[in-house]
């Protein structure tokens, strides 16, 4: 897809971090875009900023408050969304939660919320988008994590919810050819966004110094590494260089690459901690 003018563009969890940056994006380059989000407020906060870079006067931004972890909800609004809009020619799974804290302090409650969001919300997501796709093709991004291909300590539930979704885009990728569908999946390292400041609150040391090896991106970044990616229907998708450079290593040593340092760092961030102690 190379040109997003008059494309219509459903973006879940658009009313902040990444979703919010590429819908701005996107509609800067001419698209229609309609916003999922749980909070009214923020999307509408979200709806001002993406106003801001209209590029045409007949462009469309429009709002629809769903929750991905209700698949009747999702259902629903999906139609109605479609019956006042038009069909997506791109959607963008956006949404997600996460918790950063060791596997033994996560309960199953936690866990399960995460993989309703995260998982279920982006099945339940994509299966409301494809009857209205399959006609006329399109575009569906999975928003995954670099924790979907590497595994990190303190990640037990995140990490495994962004692994499913990879392992979705993958058997998605190949099924969806049929109807002229490019499916892409993102794997970004950490991005700044709301997430980081829920997490502060139980994030162990070592998970916060491995998470520093791959940098920060802003959201702006991995925005433009998504439409990049889209234009090039482009399956994976890693933005930043040393996210890319980690994956690279992880592949070709099997692991070994990763793992070691990984492992390195966590022990001088256990070490660091029982110091202060």
């Amino acid at each position: 897809m190379k040109d997003f003018t008059n494309r219509k563009v459903f973006i879940t969890g658009g009313s902040s971090g990444i979703g919010l940056s590429t819908a701005e994006l996107l509609f800067e380059r001419g698209a229609n875009i309609v916003i999922f989000a749980r909070d009214e407020k923020k999307m509408k906060r979200a709806g001002k900023r993406i106003e801001k870079r209209r590029r045409d006067g007949a462009q469309t931004i429009d709002m629809v408050r769903m929750d991905v972890a209700n698949p009747r909800d999702v259902a629903r609004k999906f139609d109605r969304a479609v019956k006042s809009f038009g069909a997506p020619d791109v959607l963008i799974a956006s949404a997600g939660i996460g918790a950063a804290d060791v596997f033994e302090n996560i309960s199953a409650k936690t866990f399960d919320a995460i993989m309703k969001t995260n998982v279920y919300g982006v099945r339940e997501t994509v299966a409301a988008a494809l009857p209205h796709m399959k006609e006329k093709g399109g575009a569906i991004v999975l928003m995954s994590s670099e924790g979907g291909l590497i595994g990190m300590y303190g990640y037990t539930a995140y990490a495994a919810s962004k692994y499913a979704v990879v392992g979705l885009a993958e058997c998605l990728r190949a099924e969806l050819k049929r109807y002229r569908i490019v499916v892409s999946v993102v794997c970004p390292p950490e991005v700044k966004t709301p997430f980081l400041e829920w997490e502060t609150a139980t994030i162990p040391p070592e998970t916060r110094m491995v998470k520093s090896f791959a940098g920060l991106l802003s959201p702006e970044t991995v925005a433009r590494s998504v439409v990049r990616g889209i234009r090039r229907g482009k399956f994976l998708i890693i933005p930043g260089v040393m996210a890319r450079l980690l994956y690279f290593f992880h592949r070709m040593t099997n692991g070994w690459a990763t793992r070691m340092p990984s492992d390195a760092i966590a022990a001088f961030a256990r070490w660091k901690a029982s110091r202060r102690a």
